[in-house]
């Protein structure tokens, strides 16, 4: 007799704690697009992890169990299409008002960027290292397999050496800040 094989469901529940385990929260959103499942498909999967105390849902998302304690209290929402702000990919944006808008992803953050107008500062997570770095200054890389909650994706990268050893593994075109802000106007605009 061979291996009994799990469920579809069961292994998506598996996915699902994987990638909690690395980003510790999750919007609905980014996991129905990187599953390509409904949005009553993703609740009914984090119903199931939530009863077995594995995960925590929260408004809009979910988070690992191991982040049940410092659940924060005001969760950034992303000021573009509006998922939970995860710190692996965040985008953060002082304004000259001293006010600040997250973005979930680069994607978003550099969406937000396009109009340029009263914008004092920008900050792009790098997506290995985790630093923050100068969005004007990142590398991207556009389209890998690496797929998040916006379509095209895109990852930010201190380092062009960095993007490339990425791009190498996962596919996708590099560019500059300049390069996937025109990307992102051209696809916006042929949609």
């Amino acid at each position: 007799m061979g291996k009994k094989r799990k469920s579809l469901p069961a292994a998506r529940r598996e996915i699902i704690l994987a990638w909690l385990e690395g980003e510790g929260v999750l919007s609905i959103q980014e996991l129905q697009n990187r599953l390509n499942v409904s949005h009553m498909t993703i609740h009914r999967d984090l119903d199931q992890l939530a009863d077995q105390r594995l995960v925590r849902k929260v408004r809009g998302g979910v988070m690992g169990a191991h982040e049940r304690e410092s659940l924060p209290t005001n969760l950034n929402y992303c000021a573009m299409c509006g998922s939970i702000v995860s710190a692996r990919t965040q985008v953060v944006i002082k304004k000259q008002d001293r006010s600040r808008l997250f973005a979930c992803c680069p994607h978003c953050g550099i969406m937000l960027l396009a109009d340029g107008t009263d914008i004092e500062s920008a900050l792009v997570q790098d997506y290995i290292y985790g630093r923050m770095v100068n969005i004007f200054q990142a590398t991207y890389v556009v389209g890998s397999d690496v797929r998040l909650c916006c379509v095209p994706s895109i990852l930010g990268f201190a380092g062009i050496s960095d993007a490339q050893r990425f791009q190498r593994g996962f596919g996708g075109q590099l560019l500059n800040f300049t390069e996937a802000l025109q990307h992102l106007a051209e696809t916006h605009h042929q949609q």
